[in-house]
Order: C-alpha cells, then structure tokens, then sequence
C-alpha cells in the first residue's frame, strides 16, 4: 500500500522532517485501507460532486493545492522573510 500512496501522492516525498513525513504517509495508508475507495479510485472520482461534469479528480485538485501551497509559501518566504523579521526583533 505504500508504494500506492506514493504513486497517488509524490508530495509526500517533499517533506523534509522524517518523523512527519512517515506519519502523514501512514495516515493516507490508514485511510485508505479503511475506505470503500481505492488509490486508484481517488485518480478518478471528480473532486466535486456540485460541479456538473466535473473533470477535475480529487487528487489532481489535492496535489495542485498542495504544490501551490508550498509555491506561495516559498514567495512569502523570499519577499516578506525580511519584514517578519524586523517585527520579531522589534
């Protein structure tokens, strides 16, 4: 099953803190073995059952939230990490 999650879900591989990493990859494995749904079944099912016909998967909706969270989080950092840190040292 790990092995399927980290087909479904690459970004896992983007976390950096083993311990964390480890666990988030349990918890998809725990869902998902306790889920009507298979891995392969998240690449399919629409993301949203209030869009009619929607083409959009839930894990293409899932990773293309989490690779723009972590884009927006990587400009924050370069255009604001200055800024904090005058508030921190104020």
């Amino acid at each position: 099953m790990k092995n399927k999650v980290l087909k479904i879900w690459p970004e896992i591989n983007w976390i950096e803190n083993k311990n964390l990493k480890e666990k988030v990859l349990n918890c998809w494995i725990y869902a998902i073995e306790n889920s009507v749904l298979t891995p392969e079944d998240l690449e399919v099912i629409p993301f949203s059952l209030l869009i009619k016909d929607c083409k959009i998967t839930f894990m293409n909706h899932k990773r293309t939230a989490v690779q723009l969270s972590v884009d927006i989080a990587k400009r924050m950092k370069e255009n604001l990490q200055e800024r904090f840190l005058l508030i921190l040292e104020s």
